[in-house]
This record gives structure tokens, sequence and C-alpha cells, in this order.
């Protein structure tokens, strides 16, 4: 969860564990979580993207419906966005 306030300041919900491993590689970066979280917003206003690449990879249960909705023909896939936006007729 991530709560936003007029004054710069943000409150992120993080496990304990995630935090850990996640500072620890700041640290090894010799950066602080605050630096690296500006050094993301700034990827983000440059490149006006997400500045990494987020793959999904569908477990048994996605590849089984998507397998069942192909063979009903009651889906149709897309290879990005732009693709979706033309079957759509956007």
């Amino acid at each position: 969860m991530l709560t936003m306030s007029h004054s710069g300041i943000y409150k992120i919900n993080i496990d304990i564990k995630e935090e850990k491993e996640t500072f620890a590689v700041f640290q090894d970066l010799g950066i602080t979580p605050n630096q690296a979280i500006k050094m993301f917003f700034a990827q983000v206003r440059k490149t006006h993207s997400i500045p990494f690449l987020s793959e999904f990879t569908p477990n048994k249960t996605t590849i089984s419906a998507i397998e069942d909705a192909k063979i009903k023909k009651n889906i149709v896939l897309c290879k990005d966005t732009n693709d979706l936006f033309d079957k759509l007729g956007i």
C-alpha cells in the first residue's frame, strides 16, 4: 500500500524480509533507500514508464484457462497494448 500526502512524504508497507534484502542491496550499491526511490521517480518521469521489465509467468491454472478459452474460441490474444487497442477499435 502506498499512502500519498501533499508534503512529499510517502508510507509504503512491505514485508520485513523484503525490506531487509532490498536495503542490503542499496547498502551494497552505496545508496540510501530514499536515494533509490528518488532515482526510480526520476526514471519514471524521464521515460514515462516503469523503468524495468515486468514479466508475467503464468501458473498452471492460468495456462489451463488460456488453453480452454482457445478451444472454446472465446479469447483474443494480443501481443501488446497497441494490438489490444487495435482489436478493440480504440
